[in-house]
C-alpha cells in the first residue's frame, strides 16, 4: 500500500517537473537563450547576457584603467541595471569622488578626468 502511494507521488512529481521543464522552453519561448547560451564560451556568455556592445566597452574600460583606479559615470541613472552591469564588471576598480577616469555611458566613452 505505502508503495502504491509512493510510486504515484513520484509520477506526480515527475509529470510536474516536465510540465514545468516545458513550459520554460517552449511556452515562455526561452529555447532561443538556451540555443544562444550553449554555443558560446563564458565570455560569450557574460557578454550575451549584458549585451554585446556594453560588454565590449566595459572590457575596453578594463584594459585602460589600472586595478586601483577611480572611476565616475556620467550620463546614465543611478539605479539602471546597466550601471549595476558596469559597477559589476570593473571591480575591482571602484566609483569614487577624485576619479581617475570619467565614463560616458551615452557615448560609450573613456576618459582620463584630469584632461
Amino acid at each position: 500500500m505505502i508503495y502504491r502511494i509512493l510510486k504515484i507521488l513520484f509520477a506526480v512529481w515527475v509529470g510536474l517537473w516536465m510540465a514545468f521543464f516545458v513550459r520554460e522552453l517552449f511556452i515562455k519561448n526561452n529555447i532561443r537563450d538556451y540555443e544562444a547560451l550553449i554555443s558560446r564560451t563564458l565570455e560569450g556568455k557574460h557578454a550575451y547576457v549584458t549585451g554585446d556592445k556594453l560588454y565590449g566597452f566595459l572590457s575596453h574600460c578594463k584594459e585602460i584603467m589600472p586595478e586601483i583606479a577611480k572611476y565616475k559615470f556620467v550620463n546614465i541613472e543611478e539605479g539602471s541595471l546597466d550601471r549595476r552591469r558596469a559597477v559589476y564588471y570593473l571591480y575591482p576598480r571602484v566609483e569614487g569622488k577624485d576619479p581617475d577616469f570619467i565614463i560616458d555611458m551615452a557615448q560609450l566613452m573613456i576618459k582620463k578626468a584630469k584632461e
